[in-house]
């Protein structure tokens, strides 16, 4: 789980990368780059790990991710089952934002630097957003060479003017990403994906990071604004919104499956998180 270096290389016809992607799935497993990355998603359906973040994605669905933020894109189990007929379909567009130095160091830029900014807790638009920068995004590419970059400057100022949009990791993730110590943090985060449906000691985490119980619960907390709890938690009732959107499995059983050995615990966390108890999240998301 490991997320590892993409290394990606340009066209010696284009400065920035745009591809068409058709396959059985999204192969390319937890990766980071220092490109920036626009996908959207025209066929498929899956779950999206975007730093600490989980959600669940689909046709339609647009993200910005900023430079180094580890992410995956994974379909569901069945379009990796043998024989399927299912496939996936995506635009993507990467580039570096030192390719973009110039442009962006104008003052009429602005608003496209807090965009990049922005992007390092990866965004995912919602609502009228969605379908507009999708189509935005759709008709980049049928135009080639200059057009198309201009197509993504414009592309991108729509992005910073949009306001439906929700963040995804959380800010100490993205933050953590450019410390010096981002290694350690990430083995740690590795550590977390690895383990979280079942009881994780404090000492075993720790042991992670190199560190006594103690003085990895300052590091953590200076990381990431939040307790080592408290981000424990999060991260699993993410994956709990998961299941009980998208599946009929039984609240019990995805409590134990998120790492809850209480029920009672399970119901009270998800909705000091949510703000909705597990029933109520089903019944509003799943219709």
């Amino acid at each position: 789980m490991k997320p590892i270096y993409q290394k990606l290389l340009p066209s010696s016809e284009q400065s920035f990368i745009f591809y068409e992607e058709e396959l059985p799935h999204f192969i390319v497993p937890w990766h980071y780059h220092p490109e920036i990355e626009i996908l959207l998603v025209v066929k498929s359906t899956g779950t999206s790990y975007i730093g600490d973040s989980i959600k669940t994605f689909g046709p339609g669905d647009v993200c910005l991710i900023g430079e180094s933020l580890s992410h995956w894109w994974k379909s569901d189990n069945e379009y990796l089952e043998e024989g399927s007929n299912l496939n996936m379909n995506a635009h993507v567009i990467q580039f570096r934002q030192d390719v973009l130095l110039q442009f962006i160091s104008l003052p009429e830029m602005a608003p496209i630097r807090l965009l990049l900014e922005r992007s390092q807790r990866g965004i995912r638009f919602t609502g009228n957003s969605r379908l507009k920068i999708g189509k935005m995004i759709r008709q980049i590419f049928q135009e080639n060479g200059l057009k198309r970059i201009s197509g993504l400057l414009l592309l991108l100022e729509a992005m910073s003017n949009e306001e439906e949009f929700e963040y995804l990791a959380s800010s100490g993730f993205s933050k953590s990403i450019y410390t010096s110590d981002f290694e350690r943090f990430n083995t740690v985060y590795e550590y977390i994906i690895q383990n979280f449906t079942r009881p994780i000691r404090l000492e075993d985490v720790a042991q992670q990071a190199y560190m006594a119980p103690t003085a990895f619960c300052r590091y953590f907390k200076k990381r990431t604004g939040k307790s080592f709890s408290v981000f424990l938690y999060e991260f699993r009732i993410g994956h709990a919104n998961r299941l009980l959107v998208e599946t009929d499995i039984k609240i019990s059983t995805i409590a134990h499956e998120c790492g809850f050995n209480n029920l009672s615990n399970f119901n009270q966390q998800f909705k000091k998180v949510t703000g909705y108890t597990p029933q109520e999240y089903r019944k509003k998301y799943k219709l």
